[in-house]
């Protein structure tokens, strides 16, 4: 026999459930709302807005022009741009190397800038320009160096700047910074020349095709001189001191300094 149940008591059941979903309904219906009244509150408020364009990393150039190169202004609206679209607008600036832009602090944005570094200073009306690592000059009109890097005399030509600049990016860095001033001494006969003062008060003469391999030698040539009298290191051809009093009194012969490859066999 089937057992009877009590419409009496499946109503209070049956309430319960329907006051449930009659709840969750109701906490939908007021997240939505509570949600939406948050987003026009919060795009009515200063916090949708730029309250602080921070840029960072700036040496060649005021904060104040990468600020202007983005394009982004104070008040306007935090999500009205592209940060993909900034950075590759900052990057085609030749100063700059890479850029990272993002949103910082609620409503402030971030510019972070990598210059390309600077290799050297090129002299020009009694002005410093700047060599930069990729290559090109850039006219800062300084007129004193700052950074540690060598000056370059005579180096007119754009494709002697760049091929110079890529030998000195080779270079060891404790030879890089006894680079004192390199000056282009190219002609006919030798089209590559140059001549390089040194700031331990040796002068060397090599050629720009391998500069950064010969000067590589440096250090062991002139731990091999040793107290002997400060003079010129040719290495256009070989290797060869001669002593300043021989120069200056035109007596003297190249000596060839013995240099020793990484297999130990004596270099020509």
């Amino acid at each position: 026999m089937e057992k009877v149940i009590d419409i009496e008591e499946r109503i209070p059941s049956m309430r319960e459930k329907r006051r449930r979903k009659t709840n969750k309904k109701f906490l939908f219906i007021l997240s939505v709302f509570i949600i939406a009244l948050l987003a026009i509150l919060y795009f009515q408020s200063p916090f949708s807005k730029v309250g602080a364009i921070i840029v960072k990393g700036a040496v060649l150039h005021e904060p104040d022009f990468y600020q202007q190169q983005s394009g982004l202004q104070v008040d306007e609206p935090l999500w009205n741009f592209s940060t993909g679209k900034i950075e590759e607008s900052l990057a085609r600036l030749e100063e700059v190397k890479s850029v990272d832009v993002s949103r910082k602090w609620m409503h402030d944005v971030q510019i972070t800038i990598t210059e390309w570094k600077t290799v050297a200073y090129m002299e020009e009306q009694e002005q410093y320009n700047l060599l930069l690592e990729n290559g090109e000059v850039f006219p800062a009109g300084l007129h004193y160096p700052e950074a540690e890097a060598p000056i370059l005399t005579n180096f007119k030509d754009a494709d002697m700047q760049k091929r110079l600049t890529k030998q000195l990016l080779k270079m060891d860095e404790n030879v890089y910074r006894l680079l004192s001033e390199i000056i282009f001494m190219g002609t006919e006969s030798g089209p590559d020349n140059i001549k390089v003062y040194m700031d331990d008060g040796f002068e060397v003469r090599s050629v720009i095709s391998d500069f950064a391999e010969k000067m590589a030698y440096y250090p062991e040539i002139t731990a091999q001189l040793g107290g002997m009298e400060k003079g010129v290191i040719d290495m256009e051809v070989g290797t060869f001191f001669i002593p300043y009093s021989e120069i200056y009194g035109k007596t003297g012969e190249e000596e060839p300094i013995e240099e020793e490859s990484e297999n130990g066999s004596e270099s020509e």
